[in-house]
């Protein structure tokens, strides 16, 4: 049974409880009144203590999005300190334009430069321009100035973060990602066929999730990404 549930019985029961106490004459109300306060008090203590957790997208609107998770304790008609709270874990930032695109902080969208003809002069950059190892790091990813995806990255000072393309497909999944963007595909390449690398050399399809090994010299998006 989810905490807010268990939190909402409890303070059904509690306020009926308060409200079945008998009332004889005015004198009678004010232990009334006593009582559905220590009720209420006592629910918003247990509240403050059962805390859960829920994941979200957060548009940054300065050129970047987080993947979050959200511990959040008390409810909202409980007063500080047994009021509610929210503390955020930081898992991913995400660039929220892809390699290419130019980020409008006025209209907080991607469309800065190109059309939509092109999604904005998205680009399509190879993992090494030639098929073979010229391009690892010594345990077998993109090198960091060799690949042209990876290198593109770790360039970028978006918001003054330091980024890469290191990301975890799996995880796009737990956030159901893949929605988000598809809102935006109106500037965005998210449809099955469009592929953004990581830097293992896999190349991912964040609509379905779906990673797949390519040859190293095809062009695919870049979108980066920073661990939180």
């Amino acid at each position: 049974m989810k905490p807010l549930l268990i939190l909402s019985l409890v303070s059904l029961i509690a306020f009926n409880h308060c409200e079945n106490v008998p009332v004889i004459g005015e004198k009678k109300k004010p232990a009334t009144l006593k009582k559905f306060n220590e009720s209420v008090l006592f629910v918003c203590f247990i509240g403050r203590f059962m805390g859960y957790s829920e994941n979200r997208i957060i548009d940054n609107k300065d050129g970047t999005i987080t993947l979050a998770e959200v511990i959040i304790r008390g409810t909202d008609y409980c007063l500080l300190p047994l009021g509610k709270t929210e503390s955020i874990n930081v898992r991913y930032y995400i660039k929220k334009c892809i390699q290419g695109q130019v980020y409008r902080s006025a209209q907080n969208d991607c469309k800065g430069t190109g059309s939509a003809a092109n999604y904005y002069s998205a680009q399509k950059l190879q993992a090494c321009p030639t098929n073979d190892n010229a391009c690892d790091d010594s345990i077998g990813k993109q090198s960091k100035t060799l690949s042209p995806a990876r290198a593109s990255c770790i360039n970028d000072k978006t918001a003054g973060l330091n980024w890469d393309n290191e990301y975890s497909f799996s995880v796009g999944k737990e956030y159901n990602l893949s929605k988000y963007l598809a809102n935006r595909a109106d500037e965005l390449p998210v449809s099955g066929t469009d592929y953004y690398w990581d830097s293992g050399f896999g190349a991912g399809n964040i609509y379905s999730g779906g990673v797949g090994a390519q040859s190293k010299d095809t062009s695919n998006y870049v979108m980066c990404f920073k661990k939180g």
